[in-house]
């Protein structure tokens, strides 16, 4: 679906002719009505496998990171130039009313599927004349996100996407080795 924004309109929700603080409403929900996850350690001779997914569903986000600098004059209006997100290049809107903050056009689907953990192991077995055993393991967290949310991360707690850090992928390579 295409989402097109018109820059300043507005629905009159209470249909009284003013658009006024009367004309809120609660667009959508921030908790999911749906979780979901799934993990598995597969073991095959000396190899080892696992994961971990999970997912929300039905949970929507407003991207306040687009309301707030999505807007051309939030580059170019102030005293300095700033950053500006590239939603601007989506909506044009140049950010002549600070109703715009209050559109629900920044709410958007934040449903999820993600692989926090991937592992691999191998177990070669006695080494150094049969006096110790060593296993070599490898690790990905953070592994990928399926969403159609824009924003860094889908998984806000309180519904708001204000000043997220993004959650990194870390790489982890292991060496256990067990003397005897």
């Amino acid at each position: 679906m295409i989402r097109t924004a018109i820059e300043g309109l507005f629905e009159d929700v209470n249909r009284d002719g003013i658009i006024n603080e009367d004309d809120k409403y609660k667009g959508k929900q921030a908790d999911p009505n749906m979780f979901v996850g799934f993990s598995t350690n597969l073991t095959y001779k000396d190899w080892s496998f696992g994961f971990v997914l999970r997912g929300s569903f039905n949970n929507y986000v407003y991207n306040n990171v687009y309301s707030n600098i999505g807007r051309l004059n939030q580059a170019i209006g102030g005293p300095f130039i700033s950053n500006i997100s590239s939603n601007y290049l989506t909506t044009q809107f140049k950010g002549t009313t600070d109703q715009q903050l209050l559109s629900d056009y920044y709410l958007e689907n934040a449903s999820f599927l993600k692989m926090d953990n991937l592992n691999v192991g191998y177990n070669v077995g006695q080494i150094l004349k049969n006096k110790a055993t060593l296993q070599l393991s490898a690790t990905v967290q953070n592994v990928f996100v399926i969403t159609k949310y824009t924003g860094l991360d889908p998984e806000i707690s309180n519904g708001v996407d204000n000043n997220l850090y993004p959650r990194p992928r870390i790489y982890a390579l292991g060496i256990n080795l067990h003397f005897q």
